[in-house]
């Protein structure tokens, strides 16, 4: 187990070189009208020259994910910053066009050794509930020392000159490689498992590893998304300061200052508020890293054209401000999202497809694509560009939340999900009612730690357990369960009361209640009715919420956060599920925990998807042991069955 103390000692180191990291990145934009006007680049040379660090950047990067994963993943950073602060001090060197793209790619090269590894480190130092605010001091060294690169090229050159500014900057990323060199790696997959969130795969071959992440839609939609916002944080990054000198009239030195001010301070402020939120939103909801980056851009947005408006330098930079607030908050939550869709021994991999993909699609044609709209037209157009980059990032990060929805942490105090459960109580034989007092009594004797049990509310507002709408299968009679008092249906079809089973002792301990959907009912008063049963047993911490219909047991996380929720699926379309989806498309609206499935839906390809998204399944109906083995053994953590649990402890 990792120390608390060592925990943050290296998130702290990490974020110092991260700080470095985008100092050394963008202290080259911030310098480039003194580049240009020494060495007569036109705008498309100086764009390519961004392009050729990002092109280098990502195509190396998935090199270090396969190192990353597999070898001491410290010594590996601590090479990448030695080469990136090197070849940024040997650009104050290189006069010629050839000369500066050479040192652009090293940049690139050595920068992308140490980006694609460094997430995935520190999310086996920090569990996933706290992995928002972690990220947040991680990712606050982005806008912090993107504003220090262009405050210090701006005090700089007017100093020194252009060519010295890259090496007082170079020179500290060589002593900080060292100090790197000899940290110590966390354990793969350490901080997941001690929270009981991952079950970690064996090594497969890098073709099925980057097969199985193509695949995998949650991160797919992250990432897409991802490159838009990059293509817009790049390209407005790279420009901006020449935007602000060409078109309020200010020195290059103000320009830098201003710019870099306002980065440090939104995008600070953003990067904390971001963290901070989606942790809130995480355990309130579920998905709260991909939910606040949909919100940050749908803010970002509006903001962005209001700002792209202004023609007075003031009232640009006030506006620039609350623009980067805004732009920033799904900064810390984006890292952290990629990695929740990915199993603990993948991460580096992901992270260097994930680099390879937003830069490939993103900065890496953002600031040639500028370069080129700014020599044909002019760069305000060019500028004008990137809002609308946010809008398809928000469509693409929305679709991974509706699709690709993630669960709830498991409720603190919530009970723990055996092997097995009992089907409707236990029936031996015929002459023994499902969902019954004497099922569930023979239930426990048979060594069942958990039933399932179904619930329909009564004309007088009791939640009794009984499966079917009507009497017609059990009892012989026409009668609705609405139509009739709770006494009636215990007198005409043996059906108890919640209350009366989760009170008695002769039943197991722990208890599904699955809770029927119909639109016959008042909106919520179902739901009302089992929890008001639940508490007068005091029985939050043994039950477990089920329900074919996602807006029951959304109103159930209302009403009972702190009692865990499945959300059951299956092949046949039953009447009165009238909300069931067999693709889950609204289970982002239940806020499940986990899944109940119906064991013909659990399929090799599918189980490994469920995992990769961290969601929990269980099966129902199990009742063959050769069926129960197979769906045990693509990861399934409880079966539901009528008879199993008697024979298979």
């Amino acid at each position: 187990m990792t120390s608390s103390k060592m925990r943050w000692i290296a998130l702290l180191t990490l974020t110092g070189i991260n700080l470095l990291n985008y100092i050394d990145r963008y202290i080259f934009s911030a310098l480039l009208p003194a580049i240009k006007t020494d060495l007569g680049f036109t705008d498309t040379e100086l764009g390519l020259l961004g392009s050729g660090f990002i092109f280098a950047y990502l195509f190396i990067s998935p090199v270090f994910g396969y190192m990353g994963d597999r070898g001491g993943r410290s010594k590996v950073m601590a090479a990448g910053v030695m080469v990136w602060s090197i070849a940024t001090a040997f650009s104050g060197v290189a006069r010629s066009f050839s000369g500066q793209m050479i040192t652009r790619i090293a940049v690139g090269l050595g920068e992308s050794a140490y980006s694609v590894i460094a997430p995935s480190t520190i999310a086996d130092y920090f569990p996933k509930v706290w992995r928002g605010r972690v990220f947040a001091i991680y990712a606050g060294a982005i806008p912090v020392g993107s504003a220090l690169g262009y405050v210090i090229g701006g005090i700089l050159e007017p100093l020194v000159g252009w060519q010295k500014s890259f090496f007082v900057v170079g020179v500290p990323g060589m002593i900080l490689a060292a100090v790197l060199f000899f940290m110590r790696d966390p354990e793969r997959g350490l901080a997941d498992a001690e929270s009981g969130d991952v079950v970690v795969r064996e090594k497969v071959s890098l073709k099925e590893e980057y097969r199985s992440l193509f695949m995998n839609g949650g991160f797919m939609c992250t990432v897409l998304g991802y490159a838009a916002y990059t293509f817009v944080v790049g390209g407005m990054a790279f420009w901006m300061p020449t935007y602000i000198v060409r078109y309020f009239d200010v020195t290059l030195a103000k320009g830098n200052t201003i710019f870099g001010g306002v980065t440090v301070a939104g995008g600070f402020l953003g990067t904390l508020i971001g963290g901070w939120w989606a942790d809130r939103i995480e355990r309130k909801s579920g998905n709260g890293f991909l939910k606040v980056c949909v919100y940050s851009m749908l803010v970002a947005t509006p903001l962005f054209f209001f700002t792209l408006a202004m023609r007075d330098f003031t009232s640009f930079a006030v506006s620039l401000f609350f623009m980067e607030i805004a732009l920033f908050m799904c900064m810390s939550p984006l890292d952290a999202a990629v990695l929740g869709y990915v199993r603990p021994s993948l991460r580096s991999t992901a992270m260097a497809l994930n680099v390879f993909l937003i830069h490939l699609l993103g900065d890496g044609i953002s600031r040639a694509l500028m370069g080129a709209v700014s020599d044909a037209s002019d760069l305000r157009s060019a500028i004008a560009l990137l809002p609308w980059a946010l809008l398809i990032a928000a469509l693409l990060w929305q679709l991974g939340v509706v699709l690709f929805w993630q669960p709830l942490q498991w409720p603190k105090g919530a009970l723990s999900l055996p092997k097995w459960q009992a089907h409707r109580g236990y029936r031996p034989s015929s002459a023994v009612q499902e969902n019954s007092l004497e099922a569930f009594r023979l239930a426990k004797e048979a060594g069942a730690e958990m039933f399932e049990c179904d619930v329909h509310l009564t004309k007088d507002g009791e939640a009794v357990v009984f499966h079917d709408e009507d009497l017609k299968r059990l009892a012989g009679r026409e009668a609705r369960v609405r139509d009739l008092t709770s006494s009636e249906m215990l007198a005409l079809a043996g059906a108890p009361r919640l209350g009366d089973v989760l009170g008695s002792s002769h039943v197991p301990q722990l208890v599904n209640i699955e809770l029927k959907s119909s639109k016959n009912h008042p909106r919520g008063e179902l739901e009302r009715a089992v929890v008001r049963a639940v508490d007068q047993a005091s029985a939050r911490g043994r039950v477990l919420f089920s329900s074919f219909d996602p807006f029951i047991l959304r109103r159930l996380s209302k009403l009972a956060p702190d009692v865990p929720r499945a959300l059951l699926a299956s092949e046949v379309r039953e009447r009165g599920n009238t909300f069931y989806l067999r693709k889950l498309w609204l289970a982002f609206i239940a806020r499940p925990h986990l899944v109940h499935l119906e064991q013909d839906m659990i399929t090799p390809s599918r189980s490994e998807a469920w995992r990769e998204r961290g969601v929990p399944v269980a099966v129902w109906t199990v009742n063959e042991p050769q069926a129960a083995d197979r769906v045990f053994a693509l990861g399934v953590r409880s079966v539901i069955t009528d008879k199993l649990f008697a024979v298979r402890q």
